[in-house]
């Protein structure tokens, strides 16, 4: 189908749209654009962040389930001291999320990534 005969049969009637670029929109924060008819995509930085905490906390919990394992093992061991850094580094990744990100550009708010989520 043609451009034209795709917007025909997936919007409505009398909606209004913009064409934007690829280029325009980082696809890391989609839902972090105001769509507008005359301007195209806005970035709103206050959503973008909050997208980009959630990726953290998707990082997080595959952490906090491998450590949950660690810890279990460790308490049929009865390793105090190994419970003890399973316990701090949890509370260390329950606290991640209080960071503030600070910068107002996809590039400036993915250039935030706590070091104790490992790699992005």
């Amino acid at each position: 189908l043609t451009l034209d005969e795709i917007i025909a049969k997936d919007l409505p009637a009398n909606t209004e749209y913009k064409i934007v670029s690829k280029l325009d929109i980082d696809f890391d924060f989609f839902d972090a654009y105001n769509f507008n008819k005359d301007i195209g995509a806005v970035f709103v930085s206050e959503r973008a962040k909050i997208l980009w905490k959630n990726k953290w906390r998707q990082k997080r919990e595959f952490i906090l389930e491998k450590l949950d394992k660690e810890f279990m093992l460790a308490l049929e061991q009865n390793n105090e001291i190994e419970k003890q850094k399973i316990v701090e580094k949890k509370r260390a990744l329950r606290d991640v999320t209080n960071i503030e990100i600070i910068g107002n550009t996809p590039e400036e708010i993915k250039s935030i990534w706590p070091d104790i989520l490992g790699e992005k």
